[in-house]
């Protein structure tokens, strides 16, 4: 299955695995940070080794299937202990069973035992502090509280870049009516947190794109101007009751109890 490795910055480095979903890598004089593991259908740590050998950290941006499942490939990992319930839900046997089927559905053949994935091992999870600093030698890593798509979701910030990256906290299609996502206000009130930080631009999970910081206006904007009559019935999990709202290309989802 293919994967695609594209430097983005000196020193960091965007990986799309097979089903499309980014995860980034940044390598400092000394040390290297993994943020995401994506679905965990590509062998990470090869796909490192070509680009570092240096001691790596390994950061989860939050628990969901699509972000979490190559943590089985690393001895530990660091992620908010308010996502732990959640990562375990999707990193299980039923969740991998999924993702054989997406695989599937996209006609990909997957180059490992499907079996022998599904009940793959586990990895020690690493409670992770807000604030936390991660020196990597020559590039500081710094751990931002974006708690909103989920309780324990994060950002990172890397400060001599003046970049942001997050997995699915900020983005232009922005899922917020799981039952572990917060309330409308809360996010609201993170993104404006957020965007008063040190940096220019900020990249995300399922775009390949560098956002500028005004992008973060453009999603506050979009989330206080949704509501239920004006938006409409989204495909998705339906039993969670969730609507799509759109505005300049940017899109909510939300439900009735994520807006209370």
């Amino acid at each position: 299955m293919k994967h695609s490795v594209i430097e983005i910055k000196p020193g960091v480095y965007q990986i799309k695995d097979p089903l499309d979903v980014l995860f980034y890598l940044i390598v400092g004089e000394e040390k290297a940070l993994l943020f995401d593991t994506g679905y965990g259908i590509v062998d990470i740590p090869a796909i490192i080794k070509k680009i570092t050998n240096k001691p790596l950290t390994v950061v989860l941006g939050h628990g969901h299937i699509d972000h979490a499942n190559g943590a089985y490939q690393f001895d530990e990992v660091y992620l908010r202990e308010p996502d732990f319930n959640l990562f375990n839900a999707h990193t299980s046997h039923e969740m991998r069973s999924n993702i054989i089927q997406r695989l599937e559905d996209a006609k990909l053949e997957p180059d490992f035992d499907k079996e022998t994935w599904k009940k793959s091992g586990e990895c020690k999870l690493i409670p992770l502090e807000l604030n936390t600093v991660f020196d990597l030698g020559g590039v500081h890593v710094k751990i931002i509280d974006m708690a909103g798509h989920t309780g324990g979701s994060i950002g990172i910030l890397v400060v001599e870049k003046r970049i942001l990256i997050d997995s699915d906290s900020a983005n232009s299609h922005c899922w917020m009516f799981v039952p572990e996502s917060l309330s409308i206000r809360e996010y609201i009130a993170m993104l404006e947190r957020v965007k008063q930080l040190e940096f220019d631009e900020f990249y995300v999970a399922h775009q390949d794109h560098a956002h500028p910081k005004s992008d973060m206006d453009k999603f506050i904007n979009v989330a206080r101007n949704a509501t239920i009559e004006k938006s409409l019935p989204y495909e998705n999990w339906a039993e969670l009751d969730p609507y799509i709202y759109t505005e300049n290309d940017v899109s909510i989802v939300i439900n009735e109890r994520t807006l209370a």
